[in-house]
């Protein structure tokens, strides 16, 4: 494997804090997003969607949205700018679960002219400005789907944490689809995990670790069901089941160019990030004051920075077809 030279690393980590402080940078830019958050309420400092309020846990201010932009990017490195794995040809309809800022949909819609996409989120943070054959509605897809249509590709990405309920979207998103067509799911699985003892149990890290998976089941949001993907779908009745695994390090531990890279992105992500994701979770479910939140993140980020600690994230994309 490749390494990668000392002057390459100072210039991708300036590009990397150049993407998180510019929204500009973005195709899909979030800026124009800031006035269009509605119904929304405040909660320690951040803000949540207010419809269906507290079926999601993480916030939908601009800081959140900046971060959700920047993963979106950190995904598109890890797939090579892949954005289907399923053998989809030419669907005619497409629908894109929890599609955030709908950066997916505009990509995919703007290299599918022929498709219709169609994007579903909990909160109106999605663009005005988006290719014609692309639309968004504002619908809680853990209640019962009442699409017009069916489609002809379901795209779920990042949604960890997202729903209680994984094996009745597994379903419905069977249900929902035209013989022939595809589910592909995108998405990390925790825990974190650590091959050579670096992350002690003991440490922040590994105590944040822990929690985060606790206060997942304490609150019914699993965060280790994508690597059951394969196991639902086959359930749910999808044949031609494919797992493809990824990983993403930590921070830039690893030696070789492409997970170096991607532990920068990752580290960016994750500690930019830190608030968002724990806040929620620890202050409903855990008994934990917004206080103790900030002062333990400083600290898992301190940790978390630490090229002593080999710690990564299993990322797989599971897909398969209705007969």
């Amino acid at each position: 494997m490749q390494d990668i030279a000392d002057a390459d690393l100072q210039s991708l980590a300036s590009d990397v804090d150049s993407a998180l402080g510019e929204s500009e940078a973005w195709p899909s830019s979030t800026a124009s997003l800031r006035s269009s958050i509605v119904r929304a309420r405040e909660e320690n400092g951040r803000i949540y969607h207010g419809y269906k309020d507290g079926k999601y846990v993480l916030p939908t201010d601009q800081e959140e949205l900046d971060r959700q932009a920047f993963q979106y990017q950190l995904c598109q490195l890890t797939f090579d700018n892949k954005l289907a794995f399923a053998p989809i040809n030419h669907p005619n309809r497409v629908l894109d679960v929890g599609c955030g800022i709908g950066m997916w949909a505009i990509d995919f819609g703007e290299e599918h002219p022929e498709s219709e996409v169609v994007g579903v989120d909990l909160s109106p943070v999605q663009p005005g400005f988006t290719p014609p054959n692309v639309h968004y509605e504002i619908d809680d897809l853990e209640e019962e789907w009442s699409f017009s249509r069916k489609f002809d590709y379901v795209h779920c990405m990042m949604m960890t944490g997202a729903f209680r309920d994984w094996p009745t979207f597994h379903q419905q998103a069977f249900e929902n689809l035209n013989s022939g067509g595809w589910l592909e799911v995108q998405d990390i699985d925790f825990p974190m995990r650590c091959d050579d003892g670096t992350i002690s149990p003991e440490s922040d890290l590994g105590r944040w670790n822990y929690m985060m998976m606790e206060a997942g089941r304490r609150s019914g949001f699993l965060l280790d069901t994508c690597g059951r993907a394969a196991d639902m779908m086959s359930m749910a009745g999808f044949v031609d089941i494919v797992r493809m695994p990824f990983k993403w390090p930590i921070n830039q531990w690893p030696r070789d160019v492409k997970h170096k890279t991607l532990g920068i992105w990752t580290e960016a992500n994750f500690t930019n990030g830190l608030e968002s994701m724990t806040l929620a979770l620890f202050t409903r479910f855990m008994g934990w004051r917004k206080e103790e939140v900030w002062d333990f993140s400083t600290r898992v980020i301190g940790e978390w920075r630490d090229v002593r600690r080999h710690g990564y994230f299993d990322v797989y994309v599971t897909y398969g077809r209705k007969p």
